[in-house]
């Protein structure tokens, strides 16, 4: 019985090959976005999880309160902190914290720049990353031990053994190989290329090391992850009673599972609220919407066509064929569409993988053989196959034979109230994903072209790294006569995205609980002319001024201190006094999703070490080559890593943008698929109507009203999709737009463009299929009459 009812279905597929071909076209387009879509979510969602007993491994994170009640959220917390938990809370088995850096790596004729973290012997404890060679606990074996990965291992030593080699790092350490451990997978957060004893980063802080000080990201692995909230509550209390220090009570530490750090890093008033997470869930729910849409375009092809398959159900019935076995052919037949669809998306995956993984910046790999994968695979099928053969099975079996064998149901099928439904809710759906989509690109557009209050274009940054602290001057003197070259600076921060956030500014007349947060930037002279800053009020800093430890506000910070006349003002930053000699406009210093922040640049070189550059944007590769070959003078033995500052701002967007990437042309897709749809739908209600149409012609009817009257019905139910689809989206795109502090304002043009894109592709789709039946001879219809 089962094979009959397959022979039956490829049967029909082969009979009705235009209806296969909508149909199959339709799945796998659908099937297609499903497969793209659930591989980059299950990427987001396992970041992270690889490592063992990860439910008790713990990030901890620093909440401190302002004056005004807000909440800043910082993932780092103070030095000494990690070693006050591991010694005086019970239920922590291990902490280690983290330093992140690059380090030039020396060993024989070969010098790399590399990514390393500082860390505590706890890590590869708390960690699974895996030693493959050495030592398995090889951090703290003494103060110059190093661990590095087998890629580091493969440039520095080739074939050779790596373990007990020397290498130099930044000129300065003698490091001995202790370990090398497995390349970092990509789904863990946490990279590097190597790892030093957190004993040699504290070296170099030496005073800045202490519990004002919020620089480290700090682990926890937990005895039992059901203790977290109490353990958490311990860790408050004996900071507060152990270290007594003024303005404890604005701190606090909270623990937030490590397998949610990475999907979960948006907090708003100290708790987290989401972050990339949002991003899975609204894919999750497309892919849903997709899927529906396919399914759809299948009931309404199977319904639409039902009077061509009624006689056939009306004789088996009469032959003594049940409604069950009815029901099973019905959805074997949906399941063998569905399983044919699966496997040419599945090849068509295969194919487009690499550029699906450039576009997202991901490395996504899959075995389509694996288990895992194939059920799953078969589950989508499956369901594919019974959502869209559900309706059209119990539909069709349900007809009667004597009235379907008098053909009385070919003259009333294809108009009912539930196909009219279907397609009003899948051009809803498609409404929705077209208006979300345009909102989002018009985002992302407002984002990168908004003036953020600095000049980003035509600006080169470098790190200052071995020799070239020493011989600046000479550098920058000899890199200004460059041709192209017009300005250069130093600073200890890039304005794209300024990490310095404290609270030790003063200033007259500052209240006593005052804890109004600045971000500081450290500069030479020629810092705020390279970065384009605009002047509002007295000057910038200049040599002949002698601006030492003197200071330029923005306008945000003059406003926070309440200072009327800003100008000649003293305050104080990190206990030294200076004054105030210029005030500029505000500026973006971090991520549009944040408020602008008071901002404060101090006139102290010392404290710099990154290299800014303003060139003639006509001559980029001029000025790189000329650079490169002086910054080899200057700093031979480290290679001359830059970066252009429009670079570094755009990739602070480079989640939005591949969302906004993703969201198009899954948007696309899904009016490719309402569209096959609808051409299918409206081939054989034009069919369905042939003989009308015929006895319309030879009555007079012209061929615009034949074609008009057929597809009024189809743009009515497109015009009422827009009604219900536009305030649904604008509601949706209303909670996105919120996640952004400076954001585009919902423009009405966004939903008519969207209402008048579905109603012209409605139009266009019915036109050219119904014009067809209206050209046709009516002598051909009615041969047979």
């Amino acid at each position: 019985m089962l094979r009959n009812y397959f022979l039956v279905a490829f049967r029909n597929l082969l009979k009705q090959r235009l209806y296969s071909v909508i149909n199959i076209g339709g799945l796998t387009a659908g099937l297609i976005c499903v497969t793209l879509i659930y591989l980059w979510v299950n990427d987001e969602v396992s970041k992270n999880k690889y490592h063992k007993d990860v439910d008790r491994i713990y990030r901890v994170i620093s909440n401190l309160t302002l004056e005004d009640g807000q909440i800043l959220t910082w993932t780092i917390t103070p030095g000494p902190l990690g070693e006050f938990i591991r010694s005086n809370i019970a239920g922590v088995e291990l902490a280690a914290r983290t330093q992140r850096t690059n380090m030039l790596l020396q060993y024989g004729d070969k010098n790399l720049i590399e990514d390393c973290i500082y860390t505590d012997p706890e890590f590869f404890s708390i960690f699974s990353f895996k030693i493959v060679q050495g030592a398995q606990h090889p951090i703290g074996l003494d103060k110059n031990s190093v661990a590095i990965s087998q890629k580091l291992a493969r440039q520095l030593f080739g074939n050779e053994n790596p373990i007990g080699k020397i290498i130099k790092g930044s000129r300065k350490y003698d490091l001995e190989v202790k370990a090398v451990f497995e390349d970092i997978d990509t789904n863990s957060s946490i990279t590097f290329q190597f790892v030093l004893p957190f004993e040699i980063y504290k070296e170099t802080r030496g005073g800045g090391f202490n519990w004002n000080n919020y620089d480290h990201p700090l682990y926890l692995k937990l005895a039992d992850a059901g203790k977290s909230a109490e353990i958490q509550k311990l860790i408050n209390e004996q900071v507060r009673k152990t270290q007594k220090r003024e303005g404890d009570d604005k701190v606090e530490f909270i623990m937030q599972p490590f397998a949610d750090s990475y999907l979960y890093s948006q907090f708003e008033k100290g708790v987290s609220v989401g972050g990339r997470i949002k991003y899975v869930r609204m894919f999750s729910v497309v892919a849903i919407f997709i899927l529906i849409i396919a399914c759809i375009n299948f009931m309404n092809m199977a319904t639409a066509k039902a009077a061509t398959r009624a006689k056939e159900v009306g004789v088996r019935k009469v032959v003594g064929a049940q409604r069950p076995s009815l029901v099973s052919q019905f959805l074997i037949e949906s399941t063998v569409i569905s399983l044919i669809s699966m496997v040419i998306a599945l090849i068509v995956v295969y194919a487009t993988l690499p550029l699906f993984n450039t576009m997202i910046g991901k490395n996504i790999t899959v075995n389509f053989f694996g288990a895992a994968f194939m059920a799953k695979a078969l589950l989508v099928v499956l369901v594919a196959g019974l959502l869209a053969g559900s309706y059209p099975a119990f539909f069709l079996s349900a007809f009667r034979p004597v009235i379907v064998l008098k053909g009385v149901i070919a003259s009333s099928l294809g108009g009912t109230f539930l196909r009219k439904g279907l397609v009003v809710f899948q051009f809803v759906l498609t409404v929705v994903m077209g208006a979300s989509a345009l909102v989002v690109y018009r985002q992302i557009q407002y984002i990168l072209n908004k003036d953020v209050g600095y000049d980003r274009n035509g600006v080169l940054t470098f790190s200052i790294t071995g020799n070239l602290a020493k011989q600046y001057q000479a550098f920058q003197a000899e890199a200004l006569q460059l041709p192209g070259v017009q300005k250069v600076s130093r600073g200890d921060n890039s304005l794209v995205q300024v990490n310095n956030q404290n609270g030790s500014v003063s200033w007259p007349g500052k209240p006593d609980n005052s804890a109004i947060m600045f971000r500081t930037v450290c500069v030479d002279y020629d810092y705020l002319e390279v970065m384009g800053m605009k002047l509002k009020e007295g000057r910038l800093f200049a040599p002949q001024f002698a601006d030492s430890n003197n200071f330029v506000v923005t306008t945000k910070a003059v406003e926070v201190m309440g200072l009327q006349n800003p100008i000649g003002q003293k305050i104080s930053q990190w206990g030294t006094e200076g004054t105030i000699v210029g005030v500029v406009d505000d500026f973006h210093s971090r991520s549009m999703q944040e408020a602008i922040d008071p901002v404060i640049f101090f006139h102290l070189p010392k404290w710099t070490w990154k290299v800014f550059v303003k060139f003639d944007g006509h001559m980029t590769s001029q000025v790189v080559d000329e650079l490169t070959t002086l910054h080899k003078k200057y700093n031979s033995e480290y290679p001359f890593q830059f970066t252009f500052l429009d670079d570094d701002f755009t990739s602070l967007y480079n989640n939005e943008k591949v969302i906004s990437s993703l969201a198009v042309v899954f948007t696309a897709l899904a009016v490719i698929i309402s569209g096959l749809g609808l051409f299918g739908l409206a081939a054989y209600t034009a069919e369905r109507r042939k003989k009308e149409v015929s006895i319309r012609k030879i009555m007079g009817a012209s061929v615009s009203g034949i074609v008009t009257m057929i597809s009024q019905e189809f743009i009515k139910l497109s015009i009422i999709a827009c009604f219900i689809g536009c305030p649904l989206s604008y509601y949706l795109m209303s909670q996105f737009l919120e996640g952004y502090a400076y954001h585009q304002d919902l423009s009405w043009d966004v939903f008519l463009i969207t209402a008048l894109a579905t109603v012209l592709l409605a139009v266009g789709t019915v036109i050219f299929q119904v014009k067809r039946t209206a050209l046709a001879n009516p002598a051909e219809s009615l041969r047979a009459e």
